[in-house]
């Protein structure tokens, strides 16, 4: 099994090895953190029953998670103003938040237009929304789609050792470079920061096969850079 303990030390190992590498979760709470002061309102939207901005609970001026799931969490989640709501019809007034977030969402956006449309409404002119998700150009997430979703929660309890509550469906359809700048773009975005990002623990069951994805992440930066398997983004609203 590859449980997260697991991928953090091999996630250690490498950058150890490959210098200026960092994790792109690491890229994305350092993106989150520059924009955050007393004065921000912060949107998690598609948080789960975790969300990764409950450390700015206390130190923003808001921080509210949304999820169309919320009344299904089998345990308390770790943002206390918690929404049921679904992306697609945000229940916030226009111009309400400085910063929207979305953590392993946009690959389950079955309309990403009219979800864009949706958070820049809620957005606040000059306010920024920031994202991580898989890149469905990489070789580990072609590997993942060929796994139908009423299959997905056994394989992740079986080679991952995560028990996950429901496996929400995925789409990707506003996963590659391209197509996320173009629709951001085309809803009244303008790019800050979009980068992709490699890893190459998520097939290291074994030393060798670390080894082998780790030549394998380096085929990729010489000649297809843009298919690394994370793709991390900051975005601007116009004034």
């Amino acid at each position: 099994m590859l449980n997260l303990s697991k991928q953090e030390r091999l996630r250690q190992r490498y950058r150890e090895m490959q210098a200026g590498w960092r994790p792109s979760l690491d890229i994305y709470t350092e993106m989150m953190s520059g924009l955050v002061n007393e004065n921000t309102r912060i949107l998690d939207a598609g948080c789960g029953p975790g969300g990764l901005v409950k450390d700015y609970v206390g130190t923003a001026r808001l921080v509210i998670g949304a999820d169309r799931y919320a009344a299904s969490f089998q345990e308390p989640a770790e943002i206390t103003n918690l929404v049921g709501a679904d992306l697609t019809a945000l229940p916030f007034p226009d111009n309400t938040f400085d910063l929207i977030a979305c953590s392993w969402v946009l690959e389950h956006l079955a309309a990403p237009e009219v979800t864009f449309r949706e958070i820049v409404r809620v957005l606040k002119p000059g306010g920024h929304f920031t994202f991580i998700t898989p890149n469905a150009l990489n070789y580990t997430v072609w590997m993942r789609r060929a796994i139908p979703d009423t299959l997905s929660k056994r394989v992740v309890s079986a080679i991952y050792a995560r028990d996950e509550d429901f496996i929400n469906p995925t789409f990707y359809r506003a996963n590659s470079p391209a197509t996320l700048d173009r629709l951001l773009t085309s809803v009244g975005l303008n790019r800050v920061r979009l980068e992709s990002i490699g890893d190459p623990t998520y097939l290291a069951f074994n030393e060798v096969l670390f080894r082998l994805t780790i030549g394998i992440e380096r085929v990729i930066g010489a000649l297809w850079p843009q298919s690394r398997v994370h793709l991390v983004g900051l975005y601007r609203k116009r004034s």
